[in-house]
């Protein structure tokens, strides 16, 4: 009889020491982001010159590329969404030139990009017409550091078509606008 007795005054014990428990409702709220920007080496001014050929009878030369500025991003998507990246060109390019984009691979380290979600299409032609050119972003960030985070853009020119070339200077804005899907 003695150990239940002493059973009881254990369980009773415990029982006056019970919990109580309190709530806080927490409303979270993250907002859609969608940042673009270009990471210039020293200004946003590309300049892409054509070479004249020293012999008669040779090709006109593209002269040589440019690959002095990064693209960066930020984004943030409501559920299910995602967003691309386009390029086109504001302005007329020279008739029978073409204005070829170069996308690298990504560095950095960014988030959210890499592991197989998001994804850089080859090459591009840039005209008036946006073009894709990376494609199923979601939460991501490239980080902001010239020549080790985001994209590197490499431009250049190419002859679509010889009959149409004139000599001559023309000046055109490239603009990138990230895009929801």
């Amino acid at each position: 009889m003695k150990y239940v007795m002493l059973i009881g005054c254990v369980l009773s014990g415990l029982a006056s020491h019970a919990q109580t428990v309190a709530n806080v409702d927490v409303s979270l709220t993250m907002p859609s982001v969608a940042l673009v920007d270009i990471l210039p080496s020293s200004s946003n001014s590309v300049t892409l010159q054509m070479t004249a050929p020293t012999e008669a009878g040779n090709t006109i030369g593209t002269g040589t590329s440019n690959n002095a500025n990064w693209l960066i991003f930020t984004s943030a998507v409501t559920n299910g969404a995602s967003r691309s990246i386009k390029g086109d060109v504001i302005g007329t390019l020279p008739a029978g030139i073409r204005l070829r984009l170069d996308i690298s691979a990504y560095v950095g380290t960014g988030l959210g990009f890499t592991g197989g979600n998001s994804y850089v299409t080859a090459n591009k032609y840039l005209g008036n017409t946006p073009v894709s050119f990376i494609d199923n972003i979601k939460g991501a960030y490239t980080g902001i550091t010239y020549g080790s985070s985001g994209f590197q853009l490499t431009y250049s020119l190419e002859i679509q078509t010889y009959a149409n070339i004139r000599s001559g200077t023309s000046n055109v804005t490239v603009r990138y606008t990230m895009v929801d899907n």
